[in-house]
Parts: C-alpha cells; sequence; structure tokens
C-alpha cells in the first residue's frame, strides 16, 4: 500500500469514528483552538480568521497537519496562514508556501531593511518574532520541536536586486534542543549558488555550529559576531551566510555590500525519508 493510499484510508477511518455520538476525538472551539498555540503571540487573537485550515464554528484537533507538506497531501494548495500540529509537539501557526513540488513550510522571511528588527535576545529567538505573513523568525524551540521528530530538508530562497530568485537546499536539516545550543544540522547541498553553509572556509563552517545572539556568544571568533553584525545567526568566524542581521542579507558569492539582496526565505519540507507523518 502506498502512504497515499494509506492516508485515504486512515481519513476514511476517522470520518466515519467521528460520525459515532462516543466519538474519542477532540472538538475545539476557536477560542480553545487559539489557547493552545504555542507561539499564539505570533498570531493577534483577532486574526484568528486568517488560518485557512480552520472552519468556522470548531475543528477536531487529530485532522490538523503534521506539517504544510501534509497540508498539501490534503488538498490545499493556497499558500497563506495555517496551524499545525507536530508530532509529539504542541500546535504552531506557520506560513505554508505551496510550490510544484509540494507545501513547504516557512521558518523565516526577510522582506527587506527593518532597523533594529533582527538584532535581539535569545529568549526572542527562542520564542519566535515578527509577522508571519512578513519578515519574521518562526522560533528555535518551534523549529527544534518541528524537526525533531521527522527527516526534512530544507530550502534557502533567495532573491537579487535584479528580482532574480536563487535557490540552495539541504538534504537533511535538524536543530538540536536549548541545552545542545539549537545546534545547525544540515545534509547534502543541492543548489544553483554557493554552498555557504556546510564547507570551511576562512570564516569557519556555519553546520554544526550553536546559535549565537547579543546576550549569548556562542560563536568561534574572539569578538561577538551577532553584535557585529546585528542579528541572530549560527555564527562562526563569523559568516560565509547571514540572513538575520540589520545589516542585510549575506551569502557568499551572491549577496553582499556590493550585490544587495532584495529578500529572503528559509522553509521546510519532508523530505520522503520518512512514509509515516
Amino acid at each position: 500500500m502506498t502512504c497515499y493510499q494509506a492516508l485515504c484510508l486512515h481519513f476514511a477511518i476517522i470520518l466515519s469514528l467521528l460520525a459515532s455520538e462516543n466519538s474519542a476525538y477532540t472538538r475545539l472551539a476557536m477560542e480553545q483552538l487559539y489557547s493552545k498555540i504555542a507561539n499564539r503571540h505570533m498570531l493577534p487573537a483577532d486574526k484568528i480568521s486568517l488560518l485557512l485550515n480552520v472552519p468556522r464554528g470548531y475543528v477536531y484537533e487529530e485532522f490538523i497537519a503534521k506539517d504544510c507538506q501534509q497540508a498539501y497531501r490534503q488538498g490545499r494548495r493556497q499558500s497563506g496562514l495555517y496551524v499545525i500540529s507536530p508530532k509529539k509537539g504542541p500546535l504552531l501557526v506557520v506560513y505554508c508556501l505551496f510550490l510544484e513540488d509540494g507545501g513547504w513550510t516557512v521558518l523565516q522571511r526577510n522582506t527587506g531593511p527593518k532597523n533594529g528588527f533582527w538584532f535581539r535576545s535569545w529568549n526572542d529567538y527562542k520564542a519566535g518574532f515578527g509577522d508571519l505573513e512578513s519578515s519574521h523568525w518562526l522560533g528555535n524551540e518551534n523549529i527544534y520541536l518541528l524537526t525533531r521528530r521527522n527527516a526534512f530538508s530544507v530550502r534557502f530562497s533567495l532573491t537579487d536586486s535584479e528580482g532574480l530568485n536563487h535557490t540552495a537546499d539541504y538534504y537533511s536539516f535538524r536543530v538540536d534542543d536549548e541545552s545542545s545550543g539549537y545546534a545547525l544540522r544540515l545534509g547534502t547541498y543541492q543548489g544553483q549558488i554557493s554552498d555557504a553553509l556546510t564547507v570551511m572556509n576562512e570564516t569557519g563552517v556555519h553546520d554544526n555550529m550553536k546559535f549565537s545572539t547579543e546576550d549569548r556568544d556562542n560563536d568561534r571568533e574572539r569578538i561577538n559576531c551577532a553584535v557585529e553584525y546585528q542579528g541572530g545567526w549560527w555564527y562562526d568566524r563569523c559568516r560565509s551566510a547571514d540572513l538575520n542581521s540589520d545589516k542585510g542579507i549575506f551569502w557568499q558569492g551572491l549577496c553582499d555590500q556590493a550585490h544587495k539582496c532584495m529578500k529572503d526565505t528559509i522553509m521546510i519540507k519532508p523530505n520522503g525519508k520518512n512514509c509515516r507523518r
């Protein structure tokens, strides 16, 4: 039986169970759903109606997709705000970007210069901040909870000054827990631009580095790279890539002070290693 056939059978069984009066599934009203969202500080209560997979009235928690790829498999095609239910994790509100190759869960978006937006504390980067429909960081703790149970690929998408889009894909992506400094774990690279994250050069290598902020210096340089570049990132000595900087988007060989990039997005999708979602 294919994953798709198994998924269809799964939903057919659930629908039959929901039809019974003794259903064990959890029905949540809008207010109850909102109270269970771990990053609800990124979604004002008066905007809960913007969630594209939450109908008026109530929703069954067990029906909520585990990530945007599962929402895509359920037939969703409109990009926007969705509530997801990561495996063995809390409910999260995320921006789902639906492309020809499936549903991508957006972790970060930088839509252009905003003075002081990226220069924040460890706790800010831990919890997440910003506007989910614009510039934002989903939160290191939320990214850890999303990626700890399943195998994901990650795409770094950058738009240059001429409006051309460039991508860097890594076959596996994971962020460790806070006790490990939210260390970055990447797999095999494939893309149209330089591999600025897993190749060792004069600025070190970002892969396997702990996250650094202005109040938590985990880099290997004598200065605090987060203070130097006014952001939060997996700095080493200090950077060959940095998408969370008030000094501008940086990706070695593509984005720098002489060749400015307009915007970027970091997004993840299951890499197909696990069938059961």
